[in-house]
């Protein structure tokens, strides 16, 4: 299962609960200043319709996400999805040096809640470090994926995540830890 692989990277980084929830928060905040900013930048204009990079991108990483599990991406397209037209709604309607502090403050809040959450409490450095691409693109999927699971849906996906991350043995077991 191609999920369940790609996602034990992610999870090996992502097992204690206060960690997982600083991400559930921080992850999108990062994605949605990176909308921000990139919705700067108009590539072309189609019939009247300015496509920036932001679509672009956008279209590309949801792309992406349907290959790997389509519930998942079913979710992701809808927070996403709402976080992008935010976002270029700001562009449109905002000076660019509004939109550059929105980029700047989400972005060191987003990475810095996210840097402390593996420091303090999942005590190792961030996946960041040993896969940019998992990090920044694949993230905001996995998140989804983690909500889900919190909530008790896709318990079976779940387990199987669990599974890849004991057989390649970096589960970790947190459960004597506060919730």
């Amino acid at each position: 299962m191609r999920f369940a692989k790609e996602m034990a990277f992610y999870s090996a980084y992502h097992q204690e609960k206060r960690n997982v929830l600083i991400h559930v928060l921080g992850v999108p905040t990062i994605t949605f200043t990176l909308f921000v900013v990139l919705s700067r930048f108009s590539l072309f204009e189609y019939n009247g319709f300015h496509v920036s990079a932001s679509l672009v991108f956008t279209l590309a990483v949801l792309g992406y996400y349907y290959t790997l599990d389509v519930i998942f991406a079913f979710v992701a397209t809808l927070v996403f999805g709402g976080l992008f037209v935010t976002s270029e709604w700001i562009t449109a309607q905002l000076p660019a040096t509004t939109a550059w502090t929105i980029f700047g403050l989400g972005q060191v809040i987003g990475w810095g809640a996210q840097f402390y959450g593996h420091f303090i409490f999942e005590k190792s450095r961030p996946a960041l470090f040993d896969n940019l691409f998992q990090a920044l693109v694949s993230a905001p999927l996995f998140v989804v994926a983690d909500v889900f699971f919190e909530l008790g849906y896709r318990l079976d996906l779940k387990a199987a995540v669990d599974n890849e991350l004991k057989a390649k043995g970096v589960w970790k077991d947190f459960s004597h830890k506060a919730a």
